[in-house]
């Protein structure tokens, strides 16, 4: 049957906003503090950095890595243990990276357990979020240094000396095929603190630039969306965003306080995001708009 024109543009209209709107699909409790997912297509699994209990009486050193399915299940609650405050993952060279406060840890996927620590010279690294080049180098984000670190050759080095006044103090990071993106927190302008960008940043040069000129929310997680923008997520305030490639912002939802460094499969079009507070993993189906 055919439809009538203003029908036909009604339903057209009304499946692109369904498809702008994250829709909920599977939710997994039973983490404590879920920081970041990573997804391990070779071994069809998640991982999951629990950054284990904080605040007040929290215990000391109780992070670990967690297994879970591709459908949301917890397959190995506690996987791989060892670490303080497990946060940013990524898959490189057949390991799997963990950025911590005592520095970055390797882990052997298939023995499950640390295989290496990699740290500045002079002490801890303060870790935050990491992220892997398709050449195998893995960069890390020191907030006590202010530092980009790199994991070239097995060796860590100290690769970019951050000017804050122009990044701001950073969270994510993304690696794409020519740049690394950082995700800032928040910049200080004058006697005001402003909310955090995303800043851009060479791989050929060291070069610095950024998205667009507004600011954009405390950047927690950063990841590409498959069509030139990205998927943004707020620790503080638990808004998910949209963020086109000249760096303007959209609200796409908000899930709560907590909100942390999530992972979006741009075939599966799912949205997976760590929820710190409430100890869960969330799922939405969501893709960005084609117009």
């Amino acid at each position: 049957m055919k439809l009538p024109a203003t029908l036909f543009c009604l339903t057209l209209v009304t499946a692109l906003a369904a498809a702008e709107t994250p829709q909920l699909v599977w939710e997994t409790d039973g983490f404590v503090g879920p920081e970041s997912i990573v997804l391990d297509a070779a071994r069809g699994e998640y991982y999951v950095s629990n950054m284990g209990t904080f605040g007040e009486g929290a215990t000391a050193e109780d992070g670990f890595i967690s297994r879970v399915s591709l459908d949301g299940k917890i397959l190995e609650l506690k996987w791989v243990t060892g670490f303080a405050d497990p946060k940013g993952l990524a898959l490189a060279n057949g390991r799997l990276y963990v950025g911590d406060d005592p520095g970055l840890a390797e882990v052997d996927i298939a023995a499950g357990k640390i295989h290496a620590w990699h740290a500045p010279e002079d002490g801890k690294g303060d870790f935050n979020d990491c992220t892997a080049d398709a050449d195998g180098n893995v960069y890390v984000s020191s907030g006590r240094l202010g530092t980009i670190f790199r994991l070239h050759g097995g060796k860590l080095e100290a690769w970019h000396k951050l000017d804050r006044s122009k990044t701001g103090w950073l969270n994510g990071l993304k690696a794409e095929n020519d740049r690394l993106l950082l995700g800032g927190w928040s910049l200080r302008v004058g006697d005001k603190e402003q909310l955090g960008h995303i800043s851009t940043l060479s791989f050929a040069d060291q070069s610095l630039g950024r998205l667009g000129t507004e600011p954009v929310c405390h950047v927690d997680g950063l990841e590409p969306d498959g069509r030139g923008g990205y998927t943004v997520t707020d620790w503080l305030t638990g808004d998910v965003l949209h963020v086109t490639a000249d760096g303007v912002p959209t609200l796409m939802m908000t899930t709560g306080r907590g909100t942390a460094d999530h992972t979006y499969l741009i075939t599966e079009r799912l949205l997976i995001i760590p929820q710190m507070i409430e100890n869960k993993l969330r799922a939405y189906r969501w893709a960005p708009s084609t117009e």
